[in-house]
């Protein structure tokens, strides 16, 4: 894992070249954000991808799960979408995430003893879904927990026993849950592995790996006053987990509110902007402001896969991130 972490950093600082390079038949994503008190995690694949039997998320080291909440607690909410082969349409599919007792299992899914599950209770079509999602310990060196989902075949004939609800195939799943994981400070890589359905029968030959790598991000500011003209240089960059982030908007705040003055971040993630003041002398001040998306990095975030895993490693993701930098005061 610490080679993958390497890894994932430098693939940080050439994002902007990378775009949405990677395997162009890799469609399966993990994507994985966070705050001081909540986490979102999100699976997704393309239409035409198998349905997953059972998708088995890491939870990297540093992190701790409070597992102590009764049954019936509501810990967040879900959402996604699904493709009925039934109604040949795409269906919006939400809910909320409530615990239930940790002995709560899908039939012959994870039969181990878990610290706590989690069942996703959606509505789709105006029918109730249940899928728990299984808390289980890890003993790892890299991972301190797993989250295990097992979805029902959609590849069957109507009418057979265990098939999904109206034929549903995933396409994306986002759920949400509140003052339940304590994030650590620094960044961290998500891992999960994922086995499709094959005729009705799990196709392990077709297992791939997924991984979403999570860190703050950061902009600065600083800057270089000439009084005589009224021009002030503001420059910065902005960086996550110490790497400069390319191509991404900062815009400049005047005391706390948003501008028209922006600037894009060259190669190394460094930005600069000249503002030039006109009327009365005054004292303001100034930040800069930037929203960095989620980006691909797939090149070299899964340029060291996990052995064994048939599919290999088909994509990677680095973490959204909102940064303001400090306040500069001026009176010009």
């Amino acid at each position: 894992m610490k080679t993958i972490f390497r890894l994932a950093v430098l693939a940080l600082a050439g994002t902007s070249a990378l775009g949405l390079a990677g395997n162009a038949l890799a469609t399966q994503k993990l994507s994985v954000k966070q705050t001081t008190t909540s986490l979102t995690i999100k699976v997704s694949q393309a239409q035409t991808d198998p349905q997953p039997t059972r998708i088995s998320i890491f939870v990297p080291n540093g992190y701790t799960i409070n597992a102590s909440a009764a049954p019936g607690t509501r810990l967040g909410s879900t959402s996604g979408t699904v493709f009925s082969r039934d109604a040949n349409i795409p269906l919006p599919l939400s809910g909320d995430v409530i615990a239930v007792p940790p002995t709560t299992n899908a039939p012959g899914c994870d039969p181990v003893p878990h610290i706590a599950v989690w069942n996703l209770a959606l509505s789709v079509a105006g029918q109730a879904i249940n899928i728990p999602v299984h808390v289980d310990q890890t003993s790892g060196a890299d991972t301190a927990y797993k989250l295990v989902v097992c979805l029902a075949p959609d590849d069957v004939p109507a009418g057979t026993p265990g098939r999904s609800p109206n034929g549903a195939r995933l396409l994306d799943a986002t759920f949400t849950v509140d003052n339940v994981f304590t994030v650590p400070a620094g960044p961290s890589i998500w891992d999960a592995i994922t086995t499709p359905w094959a005729g009705g029968a799990p196709n392990p030959a077709g297992t791939v790996e997924t991984r979403a790598f999570v860190a703050n991000g950061t902009v600065t500011l600083a800057k270089a006053v000439n009084a005589k003209r009224r021009l002030v240089k503001f420059s910065g960059k902005v960086t996550q987990a110490g790497v400069g982030v390319a191509g991404t908007r900062v815009t400049m705040l005047l005391n706390g509110k948003a501008t028209k003055f922006t600037a894009r971040t060259n190669a190394s993630g460094a930005f600069s902007v000249v503002l030039k003041k006109t009327g009365k002398k005054s004292t303001s001040t100034f930040q800069a402001r930037t929203v960095v998306a989620e980006r691909d990095i797939t090149t070299v975030g899964c340029a060291s896969p996990t052995p064994g895993i048939p599919g290999g490693c088909v994509s990677a993701t680095a973490s959204p991130f909102t940064a303001v930098s400090a306040r500069i005061r001026i009176r010009i």
